[in-house]
């Protein structure tokens, strides 16, 4: 009886000790699923980074233009099917580009390397291309390439390298490119019509200032009424002295009457020029004026430049619509081939700006534990043009560097929390920072749509800030 009850003892020991076992064995793949770091694309949000859709010929190609300069050309019969087959009939291309943190923050594509995940790409300008007919994907003829000009944010340096994104999920070691001058849009801004030339001042030797608009009438109608027309200088608030704004070669001139009683009208000067890194600044200069006209001269004179002025108002606006649209592309342009379609990143791999590990808390923990719900932690550094992200078992050695940084943790049930780059840099002294210290961050709490529309950049700002 006593060898029965022993055995039976033993038999609920064993049971127990595999229980405990298999507890163990699970709450360790538990652990592992948990703190494991996905490969590949994983979109933060619901809306990723959109598309652009063209469609065109397979056998005529495409010349393929975006807003920010970006340029690409798929040769003519350059496409095949996963059979080697050459596709003919319509196509269609899918397009995007990522310029800045937010984009690449929307589109999920990782920017990591290294086991410690301390390495990133700071990016020159990002983008995926992929050609499908019906639906299924194409490749490229093994003769042909397609040539691309990306826009580049800055004038990438040596250190700089051309990325693929091997099967969407690690990158390749890197080759070289070419960086190159956005002549194309240059040459497309010189072509512009030509506003009016460069007003002089014929009578120095007056003791009033006095000054002639010199321009092209034929090309800028609307100031045709002022030709011959001598006027005389009464104030100005900027720092530039009269004679020497009036003969700088400006592009525009805007003639507007202030009703004052005086004659008084505000002349409004602009130009636009290259800086030395290519990129399109503005100049201004504004002036007050009285035309030397008075009574029936001045009234019939105003009358017809007002005409004037409504009649070439709509031509007016196409220019300045052009060139607007002109100066939000890059002036800088990184140009490479491809063999293939996915995604491609002018990167170089920062570590060394890394100025300390620290350990971040947020107030959405008394709320959920980040750890069980899989939370991600995303720093978006906005001058860096990256994305660096970490699931919740390493918010104690979060890498800071001395980029402007905003924070975005994804939370369950279409949450995010967010903490802007002010409130990240209220937070954080750095010129008092160390390693190893901790930082606690109330958020704003956000629904993912609204988060989303805080990275849309508006259409009249250029992406590539």
């Amino acid at each position: 009886m006593k060898t029965l009850i022993q055995t039976q003892t033993n038999k609920r020991i064993a049971y127990s000790a595999l229980l405990m076992l298999l507890l163990s064995v699970s709450s360790i793949s538990y652990y592992r699923y948990l703190s494991r770091y996905q490969e590949g694309i994983l979109p933060p949000l619901e809306k990723g980074t959109p598309f652009i859709y063209k469609s065109f010929d397979a056998e005529k190609g495409v010349v393929f233009h975006q807003p920010t300069g970006t340029h690409i050309v798929i040769p003519a019969n350059a496409l095949e099917d996963e059979n080697g087959k050459k596709v003919k009939g319509k196509v269609t291309l899918k397009f995007r580009e990522f310029q800045n943190a937010r984009e690449i923050f929307l589109s999920g594509i990782p920017m990591q390397l290294g086991e410690d995940r301390s390495d990133y790409f700071s990016s020159a300008g990002m983008m995926e291309i992929r050609v499908s007919q019906k639906n299924k994907p194409l490749k490229l003829a093994g003769d042909k390439s397609v040539a691309v000009e990306l826009a580049s944010a800055i004038d990438p340096t040596s250190n700089y390298k051309l990325f693929k994104l091997e099967e969407d999920k690690n990158w390749d070691t890197g080759t070289t490119f070419e960086t190159m001058q956005n002549t194309r849009r240059d040459d497309a801004l010189a072509a512009l019509p030509a506003r009016p030339s460069r007003p002089i001042d014929p009578s120095a030797d007056t003791s009033d200032f006095i000054f002639e608009l010199i321009s092209d009438y034929k090309r800028m109608p609307h100031l045709n009424i002022w030709k011959n027309i001598k006027w005389k200088f009464r104030k100005s608030n900027d720092e530039l002295a009269p004679q020497q704004a009036l003969r700088i070669g400006w592009d525009k001139i805007k003639i507007e009457p202030l009703n004052d009683g005086e004659n008084s009208f505000k002349l409004d000067f602009s130009m636009s020029q290259s800086d030395y890194n290519s990129k399109i600044i503005t100049v201004t200069y504004s002036m007050i004026a009285s035309p030397e006209l008075t009574g029936r001269e001045l009234a019939k004179a105003t009358k017809k430049f007002e005409k004037a002025m409504e009649n070439y108002a709509i031509e007016f606006a196409k220019i300045d619509e052009e060139e607007n649209r002109l100066l939000l592309e890059s002036g800088i342009l990184n140009s490479f081939k491809l063999n293939d379609f996915g995604i491609f990143n002018i990167d170089c791999i920062k570590s060394a700006s890394i100025l300390a590990k620290v350990s971040l808390k947020f107030d959405f923990e008394k709320e959920l534990n980040p750890k069980i719900n899989k939370v991600m932690l995303y720093l978006i550094l906005d001058e860096e043009r990256s994305v660096i992200k970490f699931n919740a078992f390493d918010w104690d050695k979060i890498p800071l560097t001395d980029s402007k940084c905003a924070l975005v943790a994804v939370l369950p049930n279409g949450k995010v929390a967010y903490v802007s780059y002010e409130d990240f840099r209220k937070t954080i002294d750095f010129d008092k920072l160390t390693e190893g210290q901790s930082f606690y961050f109330k958020t704003v709490k956000k629904e993912y749509d609204d988060m989303a529309s805080i990275f849309k950049t508006p259409s009249d700002e250029s992406r590539l800030n």
